[in-house]
């Protein structure tokens, strides 16, 4: 029997389902950082923009409060990027992300001279067992130790080849800039998995993600072996296709809602995994603001503002004089009824992540054309 076919918008729905933007849940922080399979971090403030777009009632108090308990944390995971996710997550897949990590030394390899590795891991462990330190400071302190080798190839090294928890402190965002680090068992005070299957990490990819194929849940990851561990894990999912025809994995009770399932206005920050997690992104992001929204040379994208489920415009944020600014740049024609929802979380959220600010603003840098 063939496969069912799940339109784009049965897949964008199904999406925005898994990764709690339908509506707010009342959900501890680890609670919806498991669920979510993590937050993506490179930014410090984007993880409490993410939960405050998900969570009923969301403080930054709670994700301080969740990151000084060690309920969750900060390190390189999926896609060898910065990611918030659980303590449990980051036990269980951090060693089987390391190929992704070493893919990335590969590039720096002209860094290496000058040590060997087990050498280089036990002393950056007796000097980190002192107190956490950042990149530079580890660089600098270790080249003592290792005098031939440069100070920026030993931190990169430390920083990939260690796994490495980022200490949270008290600064808004909880994360200092630079951030300080610890070895992540010595700061989770257990030992991280050695033999967790890939497949257990695609049925955690296809609960925040799916349903998916095996191209974006190696989008998702940033490992291979994807389709090989899938049809391994045939006879327990569900199959279906989308619009062009491709195979899509799926957890059998995973939530699918109908098509037309209405979705609120919702900003969301510059790295969020729902944005990026897909080869085929265009069950988020229509295919003619793909452009628009792909990543610039320095490496940043606009902020995505989702009406009706999809990107549609991008925003920003700056603070002058006490005003804090919240802009907002349509990619389409909105109703009125789609700009008027947009202002009003769009003035909740400046409120949100200025709350220091004397005056609040939300403006449009072009003006929405209703339709």
């Amino acid at each position: 029997m063939a496969a069912r076919t799940l339109s784009t918008r049965a897949l964008n729905r199904a999406l925005l389902a898994r990764q709690l933007l339908l509506q707010r849940k009342r959900l501890s922080v680890p609670q919806a950082v498991h669920a979510l399979a993590g937050l993506q971090s490179q930014e410090p403030r984007d993880p409490h923009v993410a939960l405050w777009s998900r969570l009923s009632g969301f403080t930054s108090l709670r994700l301080h409060t969740a990151a000084a308990k060690r309920e969750v944390v900060r390190g390189t995971l999926l896609r060898g990027t910065i990611h918030t996710v659980s303590a449990e997550d980051y036990l269980a897949f951090r060693r089987l992300l390391q190929p992704v990590l070493d893919r990335e030394l590969k590039a720096h390899a002209h860094l290496a001279g000058g040590f060997e590795m087990p050498a280089l891991e036990a002393a950056a462990r007796e000097l980190l067992a002192r107190g956490p330190l950042n990149a530079q400071q580890i660089g600098e302190a270790l080249g003592a130790t290792f005098p031939k080798a440069g100070k920026e190839g030993l931190a990169r090294w430390v920083r990939t080849c260690i796994p490495l928890a980022m200490v949270p402190g008290d600064e808004r965002w909880g994360y200092s800039r630079p951030p300080r680090f610890l070895p992540a068992d010595d700061w989770l005070g257990e030992a991280l998995s050695q033999a967790t299957p890939l497949s257990a990490l695609l049925l955690r990819g296809l609960a925040a993600m799916g349903p998916a194929s095996a191209a974006d849940l190696r989008c998702w990851c940033g490992l291979g072996g994807t389709a090989k561990a899938l049809e391994d894990l045939r006879p327990q999912l569900r199959t279906f296709q989308d619009e062009q025809g491709r195979e899509l994995f799926d957890l059998p009770q995973a939530p699918r809602p109908r098509a037309d399932t209405p979705a609120p206005a919702r900003l969301l920050p510059e790295y969020d995994n729902c944005l990026l997690s897909h080869e085929d992104r265009t069950r988020i992001v229509p295919a003619e603001h793909a452009a628009r929204f792909a990543m610039g040379p320095n490496g940043r994208r606009p902020r995505a503002v989702l009406v009706d489920g999809f990107v549609r415009a991008g925003w920003q944020m700056q603070v002058e004089k006490g005003l804090a600014t919240l802009s907002i740049e349509p990619f389409e024609r909105l109703s009125a009824d789609a700009v008027q929802q947009v202002e009003e979380v769009a003035d909740a959220l400046v409120r949100f992540m200025e709350p220091d600010a004397d005056r609040y603003a939300v403006t449009w840098l072009t003006v929405p054309r209703a339709r």
